[in-house]
């Protein structure tokens, strides 16, 4: 296991080793004949080399080697991400270097086509502008069928999210009528918790008219008592004077 890992870097080094020994001469846009050719089968070999590992056989390198370089551990990570999709590694379809090695401002791409047990993919390699090998990635070929089948599956999913948060915003606007009655439910049963009682209403006493018109004109009841003692030939204490009522007549007899 540890000779893999080691064969892996040893094959980047090779190529990238051959690859600056070659450019001497190159012009800054073109790409030396001999470099493409050993930097394609260099990119050959590190790919054969790294899907030969299996899931776990990665994972038990990864965690065994913790100094591993970081090209090595993207690379494992890269192919561990896409084993399961892709199945066993059959063959790398044979290609012109020219063909497959592309410069992108100042880096290198090498872009091979493999052939797994379960689909076909892409396989891309990059080179930094010093010549260092910094990525490798696997890509699954898919058919235009399921490319559309994805696409519909998609609009369909993003269509019913739409509907049904549609639907949901629609039931919650047609519940905002019922707010207004709710609050005044609400205020009825907080007012009489929190609403003072009232005062009881003072007690008036009724004391009878005839009694405050006596109490009131005491001079006037013993004037007209000794008046009509006088009259009757009688005293003032054979009667008692309980009322004073205004006369309507004019004239007396």
């Amino acid at each position: 296991m540890k000779q893999r890992w080691k064969k892996i870097g040893s094959l980047v080094s090779i190529g990238v080793l051959v690859f600056s020994l070659s450019a001497c001469g190159q012009t800054k846009d073109e790409i030396n004949a001999k470099v493409q050719d050993n930097l394609y089968q260099g990119t050959v070999g590190t790919v054969q080399a790294l899907v030969q590992y299996d899931k776990a056989t990665i994972e038990q390198s990864i965690e065994e080697n913790p100094n591993m370089d970081d090209f090595t551990k993207n690379a494992f990570t890269s192919w561990a991400d896409s084993l399961e999709e892709l199945g066993a590694f059959v063959e790398i379809k044979e290609a012109d270097a020219e063909d497959v090695i592309k410069k992108d401002g100042s880096k290198y791409v090498v872009t091979l086509q493999a052939e797994f047990e379960n689909r076909d993919a892409t396989v891309e390699m990059v080179y930094d502008g010093k010549l260092n090998a910094e990525s490798v990635g696997f890509s699954a070929n898919y058919t235009m069928g399921e490319k559309m089948k994805d696409a519909v599956m998609n609009a369909v999913v993003g269509l019913a999210t739409v509907f049904i948060m549609l639907i949901f915003l629609s039931f919650v606007i047609s519940l905002m009528k019922y707010v207004p009655k709710l609050e005044a439910a609400l205020s009825k049963k907080k007012t009489p918790e929190t609403a003072p009682a009232p005062a009881p209403a003072p007690v008036q006493e009724v004391v009878p008219q005839a009694e405050e018109e006596l109490v009131d004109d005491g001079a006037l009841v013993a004037v007209i008592a000794a008046a009509i003692a006088a009259a009757e030939n009688t005293s003032t204490d054979s009667f008692v004077v309980r009322s004073i009522r205004k006369s309507n007549r004019r004239s007396w007899k």
